[in-house]
């Protein structure tokens, strides 16, 4: 009897060990987390107004391993009166744009394909009447951005970024059936800002 009971015992461990070791070598669980974040940047745009433009943007992203999906509102003022037009439209002109993203990031640095549209209002000289659209124009682009990032606090990070866009619906605008002035066919936009993770790994 004692024989058997040192068998069983010997049979007993040799089982339990492999399913220890098994039990130790299975990742966990737990999927990786969705990680929700917003941000809040201040950006530079060429080709968008008459002039070069500056203003706010606010984010919310929705990011899974490595890639996110993100939505962006922005509201640009001219720094100036453009040269080609600039009897015609004053500093006032603005664009209020939003934009989607999808982005694959890789440790600190991401790249996007981006979709932007929205409205450009150009401010044009009061003593003239502007025509075929008036003062008002839609705007669409697509293009690429890419950034890095750089993680300040457990929550906190700091983003910079540059876009290129072709824009698909160019903005322009006429008085007295001539067109004064139209946006190019190539927007440049560069970024920088602060993003907070909600819920971070």
């Amino acid at each position: 009897m004692p024989n058997l009971d040192r068998i069983a015992l010997v049979v007993a461990l040799s089982l339990a060990l492999p399913a220890r070791s098994r039990a130790d070598d299975t990742p966990p669980s737990s999927a990786p987390r969705r990680v929700g974040e917003f941000g809040a940047s201040s950006v530079l745009a060429f080709g968008v107004l008459p002039a070069a433009s500056i203003g706010p943007s606010l984010e919310a992203t929705l990011r899974w391993l490595d890639a996110s999906l993100s939505v962006e509102a922005r509201v640009l003022r001219a720094l100036g009166r453009g040269p080609s037009a600039a009897s015609l439209l004053g500093p006032e002109s603005t664009a209020v744009l939003g934009l989607m993203s999808i982005c694959r990031h890789e440790e600190a640095v991401f790249v996007c394909t981006s979709f932007q549209t929205g409205v450009v209002a150009a401010d044009v000289d009061r003593s003239l009447e502007p025509t075929n659209g008036g003062e008002l124009s839609w705007m669409t682009t697509s293009g690429l951005r890419g950034g890095a990032a750089w993680r300040l606090a457990r929550h906190l990070e700091l983003r910079s970024f540059l876009e290129l866009h072709a824009v698909l619906e160019r903005p322009r605008v006429s008085v007295d059936s001539i067109e004064r002035w139209r946006a190019s066919y190539v927007a440049g936009i560069v970024g920088v800002g602060l993003w907070f993770r909600l819920n971070p790994e």
